[in-house]
């Protein structure tokens, strides 16, 4: 204990320590003892030679066993040195060890990107949760989030862009973590929220309110302000699921319900939902054959031309004749075709489909028609789209100009200068183009300047009650006046009434589509149903301005 230095005393002991772990020590005091004994047989010279031989022995031997010990001093303080030197290393890289540990413990659990969770973390956290809820007899709540958009947003305008896009939403959505919330990033476009010690669906509500505030400021991202939102699917404990895989599974199922119905909105999982679920995989499954087994069909229906009352447009409308449901509608098929990216097949059929009828009714009374068919984004993101379109053309011998492709709104402003490049080569190829639910979207004045356009149809949903609300009517008259000066044609779609048609009539709206003129009809029944469209176009009743 005597050797163990403190603060005080360190920097004294230091020349002592030194001295005495000095290899010339012990012989020092070997020659001390030396000294001391011929001093005394000097001075006792005149006595018994006898004793002073005994004397100067001893203190001899007392000098050389001095010069032991302290060897033997020296070697245990050299050894107790290297011990010491031994365990401070041990010491450090023990800490060493420790926070490497730590770190890769920290990145087991977390994503290295956004600074979450990680999905394996939430899953196992989740579950210890809802063992918790158990015991307390309370409910907890799983939050599915799903970016919109921002595969597009990615793909366009670049990876880096979408890393910039994900911290950001991950900074602002961590705000909400706290001792009940916790905030997870799964991957790809998906965030996970877990809410404990939920007491009421109020709770979750409040939750939810929380999460969209988070998006309604725009990121800032490379210097430009970029907005999104986002599409939530919950599941709640128990009665969504007794674990964790069942409650994630649930809430997949809302959250793809919530994409169903528009996006930008939530849906919490109910019962009958799983049900739908095992449809949706059972039709991804059958449309991988639906496309070799030849089981798509095109139903058209007819345009009316206000000005000559006559049907000059069909717009071609994809059903699935299904070996076991029968014929499908498109809003069952084309949401699970565009999810697994069979959409862009499904497109170059259609296309297809639409050329060959078109050659089959040259030199009928059907030959002056046009088709109109609808594109996909992924379609006009495919850049072989227009050499198909061409060589389809070419193929079945059909005049550019009998085909019409339309287009959503939405999908205008994805990738604007890809597109503008793609449909202006359809322009030049001499295919008409047609602005599709106009009024919903974006309604931006600019892609009317900049892109070739050639019709708008303006969305069922002001058409509806056109007759009945004043601001739709005035929404309507201002579409159709501010197309006409452009030079753009107009078509109202979603005519039921002969209301409705006689508005559009008095505002000098070019078509008309709708089930008033007629449903979609497959192509054996059209001659028949364009004279039909006709002799009720002639009906005074219905002509009359």
């Amino acid at each position: 204990m005597w050797l163990r230095s403190t603060p005080g005393n360190d920097t004294a002991l230091k020349p002592v320590v030194r001295a005495l772990m000095s290899p010339a020590f012990p012989v020092v005091i070997l020659m001390v003892f030396l000294a001391v004994g011929l001093w005394l047989r000097s001075g006792l010279i005149q006595e018994d030679s006898r004793q002073v031989q005994i004397i100067f022995g001893s203190l001899f031997l007392l000098g050389l066993l001095t010069s032991l010990t302290t060897l033997l001093v020296q070697a245990i303080l050299r050894r107790n040195q290297a011990l010491l030197k031994t365990r401070r290393e041990l010491e450090r890289e023990i800490d060493q060890r420790q926070a490497v540990q730590k770190d890769l413990e920290r990145l087991e659990s977390t994503d290295t990107l956004t600074g979450l969770a990680n999905r394996r973390f939430f899953m196992e956290d989740l579950a210890h949760t809802l063992g918790v809820a158990d015991r307390q007899m309370r409910q907890a709540a799983l939050i599915l989030l799903d970016l919109d958009r921002f595969q597009v947003l990615n793909d366009t305008l670049g990876h880096q862009f979408g890393d910039e896009l994900l911290i950001g939403i991950s900074e602002r959505l961590n705000e909400l973590s706290n001792e009940r919330v916790m905030v997870a990033y799964a991957g790809g476009d998906e965030f996970m929220v877990c809410q404990q010690q939920v007491d009421t669906i109020d709770d979750v509500i409040h939750l939810l309110g929380l999460i969209n505030q988070c998006f309604n400021e725009p990121f800032q991202i490379q210097d430009e302000p970029h907005s999104i939102t986002a599409t939530l699917g919950i599941a709640l404990y128990p009665q969504s699921g007794p674990d964790a895989d069942t409650l994630l599974r649930n809430a997949d199922i809302a959250l793809y319900r919530a994409k169903e119905l528009g996006r930008n909105t939530y849906q919490f999982y109910m019962e009958g939902m799983q049900d739908r679920e095992v449809m949706r995989l059972e039709l991804d499954k059958d449309l991988s054959h639906a496309l070799a087994n030849d089981e798509f069909v095109l139903y058209y229906q007819p345009q009316l031309d206000l000005d000559t009352n006559q049907v000059t447009t069909v717009e071609a409308l994809i059903r699935w004749q299904h070996p076991r449901r029968g014929l499908l509608a498109p809003g069952e098929f084309i949401p699970v075709a565009e999810e697994n990216g069979r959409i862009t097949e499904i497109g170059r059929w259609v296309v297809i489909a639409a050329c060959r009828q078109l050659a089959q009714w040259q030199g009928t009374p059907c030959g002056h028609l046009r088709i109109a068919v609808n594109l996909s984004g992924r379609e006009l993101d495919d850049d072989s789209l227009v050499a198909h379109i061409r060589d389809t053309l070419l193929a079945e011998q059909v005049d550019p100009g009998m085909l019409e492709v339309e287009l959503t709104e939405e999908i205008f402003i994805q990738n604007i200068e890809h597109n503008l490049d793609q449909l202006r080569q359809l322009h030049q190829l001499g295919v008409h183009l047609t602005i599709d639910d106009f009024g919903v979207g974006y309604s931006s004045l600019g892609y009317l300047r900049d892109f070739p356009v050639d019709m708008l149809k303006i969305d069922r949903s002001f058409i509806t009650e056109v007759t009945e609300r004043h601001d739709n009517a005035v929404i309507t008259r201002a579409v159709i006046n501010l197309a006409h000066n452009l030079g753009i044609r107009v078509v109202a779609e979603g005519v039921e009434t002969r209301d409705q048609l006689t508005f559009l009539r008095q505002h000098r709206c070019n078509l008309a589509q709708g089930f008033l003129i007629n449903h979609p009809v497959p192509p054996a029944e059209l001659e028949s149903s364009m004279l039909q469209a006709t002799s009720f176009a002639r009906d005074p009743v219905c002509s009359r301005l």
